[in-house]
């Protein structure tokens, strides 16, 4: 007689609901714990210190990218100088020399446009940034180094100091004395304190000096601009999260076997144990079911035993759980940031007009706004006036996005009308083809040729790979630029 399990009847397997897990970014170690009070430092609401932040956008899908994008498009384009209005070379060319000199000293492990996207990115992910001006001894120029807003705290703000400032009014330098609250700024780094003082303030004996940027005007920290949607960022993940487990473990079981009057015997469970894999394929599983008595103790008659069989695969998931969701959150931090989802790479549904138009909106509404007060909060209004550099500006380049519809209908309109000379061509073809046109290689009387009597007088010139779309005028100006180098470099041998 075959054995039998000991366990009689359905067997009671308990559920247990595991308890929520505190977010690894709040369990981060504090650097300046247990130094808040004997320092008199103002600590971080909770979950929103930068490590916190920092460790929130590592697991998000989509904050790296925004964040990305922010540092590519606002400081990826270089950083350069400018005179101010009315000013020049014969002006200003001592300042413009100093200021250049300074954006390739400032750090010489860094280049200025670096440090400046490396600002951006604490900026974008925490709402805090750090930057120090160390100012050598015997030097003219100051140092500029990046402080991880995560090594610093400050203090409560004390009482109001004299400040001063100087400005460029109407072609004279002014300084200006006005009263601020101040703070102090404490750097950890190794277990040893670092203090520091705003730029431009007198506190005890402080030397060192820090450039605090932020985002928000309220308390002594900023905080990231997608904050508000951090339940969204952590909601993403976990569904995610909860995604993987289900591809990892799966969802319920395959199928259920039931056994009616009876029970499988200990051998058929363990040959249920057995069966996968390619062993088994092709196989046929004979199962031993031991049915319960019906008789007395000397009657060993036994009821008809059954098996049963129910799929469970119609009751499967078939596909992830919270996709809605996780797009509905990404659509809250895009809007966030104020940014089209071409930036961050989805552009399934653009073309190239919703492309252009968009690329163009967050330039003029969020980009180009963004290099100027970064700019002047670091350099016009703070560190160049300091070295009585007043008549130049640093400013972040942007990228030339031009309609080109609206740039032809402008071509055909000036060309058509004899308004467009050949000097005046000139820049364009500097643009098209990447280089530089030496204008003296050219007589007065050729620059002033009207382009639109060039290209009627002279069309048997171009070459026939050049023609182009006769109505594209753009293309045609292009074709023209280049016969103008051609014809200049054959006449004067010289190509600058």
């Amino acid at each position: 007689m075959s054995t039998i399990e000991d366990t009689a009847g359905p067997t009671f397997i308990p559920i247990t609901i595991a308890k929520a897990e505190v977010p690894a970014s709040e369990r981060l170690p504090d650097l300046f714990s247990g130094s808040y009070t004997p320092e008199n430092l103002i600590s971080y609401p909770q979950g929103g210190d930068p490590a916190s932040c920092k460790a929130i956008v590592k697991e998000s899908n989509i904050l790296p990218q925004c964040v990305d994008a922010y540092k590519r498009n606002i400081a990826g384009y270089g950083i350069a100088l400018e005179y101010a209005a009315g000013e020049s070379d014969e002006t200003a060319q001592g300042e413009w020399d100093l200021a250049d000199k300074f954006l390739k000293t400032a750090n010489l492990e860094k280049s200025t446009d670096t440090i400046i996207e490396d600002l951006i990115c604490d900026l974008e992910e925490c709402g805090n940034a750090y930057l120090e001006v160390a100012r050598g001894q015997g030097s003219e120029l100051p140092a500029l180094y990046r402080i991880p807003p995560n090594n610093v705290r400050c203090t409560p703000e004390h009482d109001r100091v004299e400040v001063k400032y100087k400005r460029m009014i109407k072609g004279n330098v002014e300084t200006f004395t006005q009263q601020s609250y101040v703070r102090k700024y404490a750097q950890k780094r190794g277990g040893k304190t670092t203090w520091f003082r705003p730029f431009g303030t007198k506190i005890d004996d402080t030397s060192s000096e820090i450039i605090h940027l932020r985002i928000g005007n309220d308390g002594a920290y900023g905080e990231p601009r997608w904050f508000g949607n951090t339940p969204g960022v952590l909601g993403s993940r976990k569904a995610e999260e909860l995604n993987l487990g289900y591809f990892s473990n799966g969802r319920m079981l395959k199928m259920i076997l039931t056994v009616i009057n009876g029970r499988l015997t200990k051998r058929s469970i363990e040959l249920l144990k057995e069966a996968r894999g390619q062993d088994s394929q092709d196989g046929i599983l004979y199962l031993e079911v031991e049915g319960d008595e019906i008789g007395g103790p000397l009657d060993e008659s036994r009821e008809k035993s059954q098996i049963k069989l129910d799929k469970l695969n119609d009751l499967l998931q078939q596909d992830a759980l919270f996709l809605e969701y996780g797009k509905e959150k990404k659509a809250d931090i895009l809007s966030s940031f104020r940014m089209p989802p071409i930036l961050v790479g989805q552009s399934s549904d653009y073309n190239r007009a919703t492309a252009q138009a968009a690329l163009q909106f967050a330039e003029e509404q969020v980009f180009q706004p963004y290099r100027q007060w970064i700019m002047d909060e670091v350099f016009n209004n703070r560190l160049l006036p300091d070295m009585n550099i007043h008549r130049v500006k640093a400013i972040l380049r942007g990228p030339n996005i031009i309609d080109p519809e609206d740039r032809k209908a402008m071509l055909e309109f000036i060309a058509d009308r004899g308004i467009m000379l050949v000097r005046d061509l000139i820049p364009i073809a500097e643009d098209v083809l990447g280089t530089t046109v030496d204008e003296s290689k050219f007589s007065q009387e050729y620059l002033d040729t009207p382009i639109a009597q060039l290209a009627s007088s002279q069309p048997a010139i171009l070459d026939p790979e050049e023609q182009g779309d006769a109505d594209d005028l753009q293309e045609r100006v292009s074709v023209i630029a280049k016969r103008l180098l051609r014809k200049g470099r054959a006449e004067v041998g010289v190509h600058v």
